[in-house]
């Protein structure tokens, strides 16, 4: 029953019921830990940062999850939810680089809002139980994008790097757009967000680095 009940919180609750567990407090000790009132620090991540194999082909920085946004978020106590990539699983592991204009499509759209649709009851829940909720999205990406997205409105056909260059405009990236529609149509407050600027055509880690921190101490 007690395992039950701690998934009945979220998945990512589960991880933190086994980890108790491993520590040695007994099944119902974890059990009532997990049930205290205390707000909880939870970041919604972008799936790309915690994979970079959902990256679109070349776009991969680093070997499996983006280590400087994991350990930044991990040293000042959140709870990491990965988010779904609507890229990969509309257009698979070979689909092109693409921009906004090229996933603003009522079907990308579509996708995207029954994504939002099934995660939200999650991050509604975060939200009515006075946790403290925030996004890292991947600024320049035309889905993930939070504070920049990648633009260039007459691109089609198969990309041509480096010849083929794309504008970066301050916007969110559609599956941003989609998912914030979602929580407001559920009357819940916005969530602060930030994005890593993985996709902004020259990645500075160094900046990205201070982005971040200066973001997540002014939470």
């Amino acid at each position: 029953m007690a395992a039950h009940r701690i998934f009945a919180d979220g998945y990512q609750d589960v991880f933190s019921w086994y980890r108790l567990r491993r520590a040695g407090v007994s099944t119902v000790g974890a059990s009532e830990l997990m049930k205290s009132n205390t707000p909880r620090k939870v970041a919604l991540v972008a799936n790309c940062l915690m994979n970079q194999n959902a990256k679109v082909c070349e776009g991969a920085r680093y070997r499996g999850m983006v280590s400087p946004v994991v350990e930044a978020l991990r040293s000042r106590g959140y709870q990491m939810l990965q988010l779904p990539c609507p890229e990969l699983a509309f257009a698979g592991v070979r689909r092109w680089w693409a921009v906004y204009e090229q996933y603003d499509t009522p079907a990308y759209r579509a996708h995207c809002r029954r994504l939002a649709q099934a995660i939200a009851p999650l991050i509604e829940r975060h939200l009515r139980d006075g946790d403290e909720v925030i996004l890292i999205g991947l600024d320049g990406s035309p889905s993930s994008g939070v504070r920049f997205t990648s633009s260039k409105p007459e691109w089609g056909g198969r990309p041509n790097r480096p010849e083929d260059d794309w504008e970066i405009v301050p916007r969110r990236g559609v599956w941003i757009e989609e998912l914030e529609a979602e929580l407001a149509r559920r009357g819940l407050p916005p969530v602060p967000a930030t994005g890593w600027a993985l996709d902004m055509g020259r990645f500075d880690e160094a900046g990205s680095r201070r982005d971040l921190d200066q973001f997540l101490d002014s939470q």
